[in-house]
């Protein structure tokens, strides 16, 4: 039920799954013992040690090991453990590990745990879809992707990614300020196992309220998460309220039987709105609007909204129509365009536009 707009993310996620999906059941079915989490981050990093053209004492490998955990958070290891994961890594993968000297490196430099199911291809598709969900670094979507993809042996790939001079060919929009994003586990769980949660709420500029609610969908919409949810404290004909979730203070577990609405659409609760905004009490409007040719190109490529059509094109000017709610977000739409665009119709909507304007014209004339 969730909806991440960036359908790019999606889409590398699951191209990532399908690609190496029949590599990893092989590898998962082995009758061996299953390796933790914490064992599986070893592995990868002494994996990259043994692949230098360098040996290293168990020391020395421990020693890097550790300085990688604790920069990442984990526990450090001592060198016996570090000693038995060499033992344990040539048990589980096929891979030679020889010791001169006191020292131990990979018989040959094209060695590596990795080998067994990603091919370079593999890697680089791992690396794309990193590189994009990087914007979610150090939250809980990253840390788990990143252990999905860990446990499928794509380390190589994420060392270089944490590495600050990694170069980074796809860069995605930062998240700036307070996003909402650490409440997306909670409400996820919620949505799936219909659970029933209370929220600690502070709107804009009013005190916090406590609201028990039935959660129903979550979105992201330019760098903050919103929530839609049924509220028991707030019963409405519409059914449902919209809560950005960097205003929740606090969630708690609730006992009371989650609340499902028949009615509610996940997919069609947003077909009318420009954001995030859906209006329970008002039916949307048909807008028609007028592009001189400089905004052609533009508008043409990047739909305005999903339901927009083009009734007329020329190469001085361009009509096109699409079905969404009258709210300020298409007010403000519209008004970015400047003198390029003009409302046709409905009329209603083209008067705002005009007491809008000569607002601005009194302001600017003082």
């Amino acid at each position: 039920m969730v909806s991440f707009t960036h359908k790019l993310k999606k889409s590398l996620v699951f191209e990532t799954k399908r690609h190496i999906i029949s590599k990893y059941d092989t590898f998962v079915k082995r009758d061996v013992m299953p390796i933790s989490k914490n064992a599986r981050k070893r592995f990868i990093l002494i994996d990259g040690i043994l692949k230098s053209h360098k040996r290293y004492s168990i020391k020395e490998i421990a020693e890097k090991v550790n300085e990688q955990l604790e920069e990442d958070g984990f526990a450090m290891v001592s060198e016996r453990m570090i000693y038995n994961d060499i033992l344990m890594m040539q048990e589980e993968y096929p891979v030679n590990i020889i010791k001169k000297d006191g020292k131990y490196q990979y018989e040959t430099r094209d060695e590596s745990i990795t080998n067994e199911i990603l091919d370079q291809k593999d890697r680089e598709l791992i690396e794309m879809a990193l590189q994009t969900f990087s914007i979610y670094k150090g939250s809980w979507l990253f840390e788990k992707f990143d252990d999905v993809i860990t446990r499928l042996m794509a380390g190589s790939v994420l060392r270089r990614l944490n590495k600050s001079d990694h170069k980074k060919y796809i860069q995605i929009g930062e998240l700036t300020g307070k996003t909402g994003q650490e409440w997306i586990e909670v409400i996820y769980d919620a949505i799936v196992n219909y659970k029933t949660l209370i929220i600690h709420y502070k709107p804009y500029g009013g005190e916090t309220k406590t609201r028990t609610i039935s959660p129903y969908l979550l979105k992201e919409y330019r760098n903050v998460w919103y929530m839609v949810a049924s509220v028991k404290e707030m019963e409405h004909k519409g059914g449902t309220n919209l809560f950005k979730l960097n205003r929740i203070q606090k969630i708690e577990p609730c006992d009371e039987i989650f609340k499902i609405d028949e009615k509610f659409s996940a997919e069609d609760y947003f077909k009318y709105s420009l954001g995030v905004f859906h209006v329970h009490a008002a039916e949307p409007i048909e807008v028609k609007l007028k592009f001189n040719k400089n905004l052609i190109p533009l508008i043409s490529e990047t739909k305005i909204h999903p339901s927009m059509e083009i009734i007329s094109k020329t190469e001085e000017e361009m009509v096109v129509t699409f079905t969404v709610y009258n709210t300020i977000e298409l007010k403000n739409k519209i008004l970015s365009y400047g003198a390029k665009a003009e409302v046709l119709s409905p009329k209603e909507l083209r008067n705002e536009i005009i007491g809008i304007i000569d607002e601005a014209k009194i302001l600017y004339s003082k």
